[in-house]
């Protein structure tokens, strides 16, 4: 099923049938069900999908999931209808052979694909089918712009919510946090069309809005150790630094600061790090490529791309998917004043969890492991996953576990740092084959990864993750002493 060979142009013709079939289906009057994953690139995916069927007058039907039972439970009640599934179904095409084989289905995804025949009325949208790396190249949700840009007219509207998208996956792992490959042309089409900016500066949480201590105690990505969720420490920071805090009656911004002041503050950072005994790494991603939607409001939190993705992520990973849907699809005023106080309470949430991450670590032999309490929901265990691995707590050379239980089911996050997927590892591979061991279901990226399991199953799929990382990369240091040799 996979290419060696990059092949854009038959990425591009499987686009084309993908939209060419959504557009017969909506000109006929026939009812279209869209279900995405209820992350930000998820709910990125459902609004442009949604978008483009609103444009054509097509009838439909759009919701988000958190795991692939709850989409079999939606489609139990839309049987018949042509099924558009985004940003999830690659890796459980077997799965979804066994439960809905007779389905329509349009996959509109960026995973790596699972090697299986496919249903006889499917249609498989995905990268990695064309040698395009959707891990770091496409996210779904620039998988659906490339869907949807033959299907109306001016779709160009769209490309700010597919680098939206983008960023809420992490793709940004060029130079500087840049985007790359296919998301570079999606940022260029977004640019020239006038709906996106693209600078360098600071990566703060309401950099343009917020007063600047506020804006480094709400930064979560990358996560700053001591300053992150603590506006006295941060304020106590920019004082010690002789950054003046307002101008007049006015708190200044992270924006208005000159690069003198800039150039103190990223010192002052790095000062404060060290002092008290954190790495000084994670200074590195304070500063890097900034993407902004040009017509959004700069206090509404969606001017920023990437504060655009969090609120999207907070949105679906709070139960409360349909107010980040509808901002994806244009809805402000009260819909947007609703999600912004879900994004603080989310905020919250992960702050009190990120309190005592680094005192419960659990060092196994090849990994780390962190159980997160009932405090957490367990749809937002990937996303402590996330800014606990950006925040330098971990060592780059053993993989994050992150798990927490919603009744008799762990749900697993795991993530590993460029340095380990360079040396061969792949998180998604391992979380697959172990969770089939214990009667789960697991996939993901190389470099981030899930899986679900019986949770009276945990200790014993731990274990086997642990040994499955260390044989993975116990290969790849017997590879590289050969190397040498040679």
């Amino acid at each position: 099923m996979h290419r060696s060979d990059r092949d854009v142009s038959a990425f591009r013709a499987r686009c084309q049938e993908a939209s060419d079939l959504i557009f017969s289906e909506a000109s006929q009057g026939r009812e279209i069900l869209v279900v995405g994953h209820n992350d930000a690139d998820g709910l990125s995916s459902i609004g442009i999908v949604s978008g483009a069927l609103l444009e054509i007058g097509a009838k439909f039907i759009s919701r988000s999931v958190f795991r692939i039972d709850e989409f079999f439970e939606t489609t139990a009640e839309h049987g018949g209808r042509l099924i558009t599934l985004v940003d999830m179904g690659s890796g459980s095409l077997s799965e979804l052979r066994e439960r809905l084989g007779e389905a329509r289905l349009v996959i509109i995804d960026h995973h790596p694909p699972e090697q299986c025949e496919l249903g006889e009325n499917w249609l498989l949208v995905n990268p990695h089918l064309y040698g395009i790396d959707g891990e770091n190249e496409v996210s779904a949700a620039g998988v659906a712009y490339f869907v949807i840009r033959t299907l109306i007219a001016e779709a160009h509207r769209y490309s700010a919510l597919a680098v939206v998208g983008a960023l809420g996956d992490l793709q940004d792992k060029g130079e500087k946090r840049k985007l790359v490959g296919l998301n570079e042309e999606i940022v260029s089409e977004a640019v020239k069309n006038n709906w996106l900016s693209v600078s360098e500066d600071f990566i703060f949480h309401g950099r343009g809005f917020k007063p600047i201590h506020q804006a480094i105690a709400s930064t979560q990505s990358p996560f700053l150790p001591g300053l992150s969720g603590d506006e006295a420490a941060s304020l106590s920071l920019l004082v010690d630094a002789g950054i003046e805090l307002r101008n007049g009656d006015k708190w200044r911004t992270v924006s208005d600061l000159s690069e003198e002041e800039k150039s103190r503050l990223y010192n002052a950072v790095v000062t404060y790090l060290a002092k008290n005994n954190h790495s000084t790494e994670v200074a590195r991603d304070l500063i890097g490529t900034i993407y902004e939607l040009v017509n959004e409001e700069e206090s509404s939190g969606l001017r920023d791309a990437r504060e655009f993705s969090h609120l999207l992520n907070a949105c679906g990973k709070t139960g409360n998917a349909w107010l980040g849907i509808s901002v994806a699809l244009g809805f402000r005023g009260w819909v947007l004043r609703e999600a912004q106080k879900v994004v603080e309470n989310y905020r919250s949430i992960l702050k009190r969890s990120l309190e005592t991450a680094s005192k419960s670590l659990e060092q196994m032999h090849h990994s780390i492991v962190l159980r997160v309490g009932s405090e957490i929901d367990v749809r937002q265990v990937s996303s402590v996953a996330s800014i606990v691995s950006s925040s330098k707590l971990i060592p780059p050379d053993k993989p994050l576990i992150v798990v927490g239980q919603e009744g008799s089911i762990a749900k697993v996050s795991a993530r590993a740092s460029p340095k380990l997927v360079a040396m061969g590892l792949n998180l998604g591979d391992i979380m697959k084959e172990a969770a089939l061991k214990f009667s789960g279901r697991g996939g993901g990226h190389k470099i981030a990864a899930g899986a679900e399991i019986p949770a009276d199953r945990l200790t014993l799929f731990l274990f086997e993750v642990d040994n499955m990382v260390g044989a993975a990369l116990s290969v790849s240091k017997k590879q590289i002493t050969l190397d040498d040799g040679a």
